[in-house]
Parts: structure tokens; C-alpha cells; sequence
């Protein structure tokens, strides 16, 4: 703050405000934001394919392998019925044919917990490496 002093009355000098540093520090504050904002927007592009059904892809068998064991302790492979010595020899075929090798198994409510772990043995020793059980209900 800045004094003037009045020539007139010397007894007390009248204030007078000096408003050059707030008017400073105001245009380096809209200078710093007007710098900064444009480099807090985000953007990406997104290059999405038109719709052609010459090239859309042909229906392809890439279903997830599904293990089920019904209330009778039939082993299923998504629709293949396999005995439990069958396993270990069909399943390394029907997981080299999949792009994910993932076991899912599905057992029934009322079937021994033994026999779906014999079941999930025989499938790791028939080449299945990631097995993964299944929380939603398939088999009734």
C-alpha cells in the first residue's frame, strides 16, 4: 500500500491504493491457466470398421470346453459323452482345437465332491492346464 500526502492537510496523509501488484499476480494466474487447460482435455481416437457382411467372419466352433457331471455322474464335454478312461485320451485333442485352453466344470448339486474332483484329475492329466469352475447353473 502507498501513501499520498495531501499538500493541503498535513496532519494526516489520505490512502490511496496501489492496485499494480494485484493486477500482476491476476495476469500470471490467467496465464497459467490459460496455458494449463488445453493440456488437461483428453482425446482419443477411435477407428471403428464399417459394417460388411462380405467380410464378417464364418460362424466358427469356439465355444469354451464345458465339463459337466450330471446327478448320474456322466461326464460330458459340452455335448460329447466321455467314459472317465476316454478323458485323458480326447481331451487333448478337443483343447488343441479351442484358442483358449480353459476347462470349465460344471457338476451337479447332488453328485459326490469326490467324483468331480476324480473328474477334474483326469482332466489335468489329460492335458488340461487351466481349469476353472463354473458359479452360474447349467446342468439340471
Amino acid at each position: 500500500m502507498a501513501f499520498q500526502i495531501d499538500a493541503r492537510n498535513t496532519k494526516r496523509p489520505a490512502p490511496v491504493m496501489n492496485v499494480t501488484p494485484l493486477v500482476d499476480i491476476t495476469l500470471v494466474v490467467l496465464i497459467i491457466f490459460m496455458i494449463v487447460t488445453p493440456m488437461m482435455t483428453k482425446t482419443f481416437w477411435l477407428n471403428i470398421p464399417k459394417p460388411d457382411d462380405q467380410q464378417r467372419p464364418a460362424e466358427s466352433d469356439d465355444r469354451p470346453l464345458v465339463m459337466t457331471l450330471d446327478a448320474a455322474g456322466t461326464i460330458r464335454v459340452n455335448t460329447t459323452i466321455l467314459r472317465p478312461d476316454e478323458l485323458k485320451t480326447r481331451l487333448p485333442r478337443m483343447l488343441a482345437a479351442k484358442r483358449h485352453r480353459v476347462l470349465y466344470v460344471d457338476a451337479h448339486d447332488s453328485i459326490d465332491y469326490g467324483r468331480v474332483v476324480e473328474a477334474m484329475d483326469l482332466a489335468r492329466q489329460g492335458g488340461a492346464r487351466t481349469i476353472a469352475m463354473l458359479t452360474t447353473r447349467i446342468v439340471k
